[in-house]
């Protein structure tokens, strides 16, 4: 099999170039020139490597930005099939500089940085795809294997979601969507966002009330910005991550009452010592059938073998361990109480589930 890459710059004379040099080395490439047009590509196709210059638009002729860069390779990273894929980063000698290449193959996960113009000699684009390929085993005879996207599981709607906020992240459906208290815009929007007026419902606000609300400098022009990022951002990673599809206001709602978190969100306080989402116990599902004759799911062997192992189990070990959403987690140990096989010991966070009586190791079936 040949090595294919996906090629991203919005820069044409380069990827003519890109294109030149990787079909000397025997490679095939698709060239794109936006993050929208990337993420296509990456959600159906399987890659060898990826060649990235951090500074693309959105869409084409849109403004060209370091950070739709740097969001484009958390999203591939985020992606199901594709979390050891090596990227390369191409860097400029404008904005782009090698202090952030560096930050970025550290925070972000790229495995090598190339300037522009290339090289002719010593560091250039082919010794550097070379040895991001021999690093990550795919050099060698027979290893010229490339990313699959993920379709083990149909596409699902997103219907409902636990906020989870703590003072270092924000976590959706067990997922980092944000970071530390006051680090981002972001995180100061969704702070703003969480609390509930009078008649229950979240409160809602105009960018420009937003703006002042939280003392942002740009505005409500720099709000708008903001939320559209998050909005990209939980798109494509709960697709990648849980399968899941997140439309647009599914999370953030606006229109005519302003920007607001959507009913579909339920807020936690993620510093509450009782209240943990990930350790949380869960009521079994009454809906759920007691067939003694079912097979045990996947998950759910794990989460025997675990248990036969001596493990002390809570749910967010399984969220965790198959990138599952909580509610599936939460069916999956659902299940398995249904049928009397697990209990769970102890109270709130500090509880773990174990097993209550023994299951036939051969043939997993009940």
């Amino acid at each position: 099999m040949k090595f294919h890459a996906l090629v991203v710059d919005d820069s044409p004379e380069i990827l003519e170039d890109v294109k030149d040099r990787l079909e000397s080395l025997g490679h095939t490439c698709d060239c794109v020139g936006s993050q929208e047009e990337a993420r296509k590509l990456v959600a159906s196709n399987g890659y060898s490597y990826v060649l990235l210059d951090l500074e693309i638009p959105v869409k084409y002729g849109r403004l060209s930005r370091i950070h739709n860069g740097q969001n484009l390779l958390n999203e591939i990273k985020a992606t199901r099939g594709h979390e050891n894929i090596p990227i390369i980063v191409m860097t400029s000698h404008g904005h782009d500089s090698p202090d952030l290449a560096t930050d970025v193959m550290r925070g972000n996960g790229a495995i090598d940085y190339v300037k522009k113009p290339f090289l002719g000699t010593g560091r250039t684009l082919e010794r550097a795809i070379h040895d991001a390929l021999a690093a990550s085993g795919r050099s060698r005879p027979g290893a010229a294997h490339r990313s699959e996207p993920h379709r083990e599981e149909a596409l699902q709607p997103f219907e409902e979601g636990e906020m989870v906020f703590f003072d270092d992240r924000i976590e959706l459906c067990g997922l980092k969507v944000c970071g530390a208290v006051g680090s981002t815009l972001i995180r100061q929007i969704l702070d703003a966002l969480c609390a509930k007026n009078d008649r229950g419902q979240f409160v809602a606000y105009s960018g420009l009330k937003l703006a002042k609300l939280i003392g942002c400098p740009g505005g409500d022009g720099s709000v708008a910005g903001a939320i559209r990022d998050f909005r990209t951002k939980t798109v494509s990673l709960f697709l990648g991550m849980l399968r899941i599809e997140v439309d647009r206001e599914d999370i953030i709602q606006s229109g005519d009452r302003g920007y607001r978190l959507t009913e579909k969100i339920t807020v936690v306080n993620g510093n509450d010592p009782i209240r943990d989402p990930a350790n949380e116990p869960d009521e079994p599902d009454p809906a759920l059938p007691n067939e003694p004759d079912m097979n045990l799911t996947e998950r759910q062997e794990w989460v025997v073998g675990q248990l036969q192992e001596g493990r002390r189990l809570q749910i967010g070990m399984v969220i965790k361990e198959h990138k599952c959403s909580r509610s599936t987690a939460k069916r999956e140990i659902a299940g398995l109480r249904e049928r009397g096989l697990i209990e769970f010991i102890g109270k709130g966070r500090a509880g773990h589930y174990k097993l209550k009586k023994p299951v036939q190791a051969d043939s997993r079936t009940i």
